[in-house]
C-alpha cells in the first residue's frame, strides 16, 4: 500500500541537506513511501533525480520558511512558507497521508489547528514525545509537551484518551495511564489535577493513579498525562539531566589512565545508549488530535533521526491513528453521558 507523505524540506537547523538525506534513507528502506517534498525545486530534483527515486516524489517549489524567532501566526501572513504550504496541501488533498517538520514547534501546531484542523470532538491537539525508560524494551509517552500551557481537566481527558489509541498502534494493548502529580495520593495537587483525577478515574482506560516525575522513567508507566507547561519543565529537565550525566561521566573518564582505559572498553555500550535514549531514536512528536497524522522533528535533526520521523509518520498514517482516536473520543463522550444521566 503506497503512503504518501508531506515533507518540509526547509525546516530545521539542518535543512535541507539533512532532510533530504533522510529523505533517501526512508525511501531506501521502504518501497512503499512517496514524497510531496515542499522546497526549493533548484536543489532538490538533482538529488532525486541522481538517486533515482524521482517517480515516487512530486516538488513544491518555494524557498521561504518560517524561522523560530517569527511568530506562530506567521502560517496565516506568510502562505508561500514550506510549512503553510504543506498544511494547505494535506488540508485539500486526499492522496497525502501526514506531515513531517524539523519547523518552528509554533508555526506547525498554528497551522495543523488553523489549516488543517483537529478531529472531530477533540478540544486540543497535544503534542506526545515518548522517552526512553529504565528498561530498554519499554518507552513512555507524555502528553503534552508544550502545545497547550493553560489547560482544564477534559483537555486532560482527551490527551489521556488520544494518548491511549496511540500507545495501542504502538504494541501496548493495555497502557497503564497516570497523572503527572507533586504525590501519588488521590488528592494530591492543584485544582486542574483535582479535577482532573476522577474524570480519568472514570473513564474506560487503565488509569493508574498520579505519579511524581522522580518515577517518570521507572518503566512502570506507559503515559504520563500533564498540561503543556508541566510537560515542557519535565522534558527540558530531562533533556538537561542527561547532558550533564553525559558530560559527567565524560570528565570522569578522562581523570586518569584507569578511567580512560575504562572509557576505551565501554565506549561502544555508551554510544549503543546514547542512540537508545537520544531524541534520534524515535526521530519526532505526533500532534496527537489532528485531522492527519503531524510529526514534529527535532529542530537539530540529523538524517537519522528525520528518517525516523518520516517512519513513525506512516506507521501511523498506515495504523489510522486519526480515525481510531476519533472514535474513542466519540465512544468516551458517550459513555460519560450515560454515566451522568444515570447518576442524575
Amino acid at each position: 500500500m503506497k503512503t504518501k507523505i508531506v515533507i518540509d524540506v526547509l525546516g530545521g537547523d539542518n535543512a535541507p541537506h539533512a532532510i533530504l538525506d533522510a529523505v533517501l534513507l526512508a525511501a531506501r528502506q521502504d518501497a512503499e513511501l512517496e514524497f510531496l517534498l515542499i522546497g526549493d525545486e533548484a536543489y532538490i530534483k538533482p538529488r532525486i533525480d541522481k538517486a533515482g527515486i524521482a517517480g515516487r516524489c512530486e516538488i513544491i517549489h518555494t524557498t521561504e520558511f518560517i524561522s523560530n524567532d517569527e511568530p506562530p501566526t506567521a502560517v496565516r501572513t506568510k502562505t508561500n512558507s514550506s510549512i503553510a504550504l504543506a498544511m494547505d496541501a494535506l488540508r485539500k488533498r486526499e492522496d497525502l497521508s501526514g506531515f513531517v517538520s524539523a519547523g518552528s514547534t509554533g508555526a506547525i501546531l498554528a497551522g495543523a489547528v488553523l489549516k488543517l484542523g483537529r478531529i472531530p470532538g477533540v478540544s486540543r491537539p497535544a503534542l506526545s514525545p515518548l522517552f526512553p525508560t529504565v528498561d530498554p524494551k519499554k518507552k513512555v509517552m507524555v502528553v503534552d509537551v508544550g502545545a497547550n500551557v493553560d489547560c482544564r481537566p477534559e483537555h486532560l481527558l482527551h490527551f489521556a484518551v488520544m494518548g491511549n489509541e496511540y500507545m495501542k498502534t504502538l504494541g501496548v494493548e493495555n497502557p497503564r495511564i497516570a497523572l503527572v502529580n507533586v504525590g501519588t495520593e488521590d488528592k494530591k495537587g492543584n485544582e486542574l489535577t483535582a479535577g482532573t483525577f476522577p474524570l480519568l478515574k472514570e473513564a474506560n482506560l487503565n488509569f493508574v493513579g498520579n505519579m511524581e516525575c522522580k518515577d517518570a522513567f521507572s518503566a512502570n508507566y506507559d503515559i504520563l498525562v500533564c498540561d503543556g507547561f508541566a510537560g515542557n519543565v519535565l522534558l527540558k529537565t530531562a533533556e538537561g539531566t542527561f547532558k550533564m550525566v553525559s558530560t559527567r561521566i565524560k570528565l570522569a573518564i578522562k581523570s586518569g589512565f584507569f578511567s580512560s582505559l575504562g572509557g576505551l572498553l565501554i565506549k561502544g555500550k555508551m554510544k549503543k545508549m546514547k542512540r537508545e535514549v537520544g531524541e534520534d531514536a524515535v526521530g519526532g512528536s505526533v500532534l496527537l488530535g489532528t485531522r492527519r497524522p503531524v510529526i514534529k522533528a527535532h529542530g537539530s535533526s540529523t538524517a537519522y533521526p528525520f528518517c525516523n520521523a518520516i517512519t513513525l509518520c506512516a506507521k501511523v498514517a498506515k495504523d489510522d491513528l486519526s480515525g481510531r482516536i476519533e472514535k474513542a473520543i466519540a465512544a468516551n463522550a458517550s459513555a460519560t453521558q450515560n454515566e451522568t444521566a444515570q447518576q442524575a
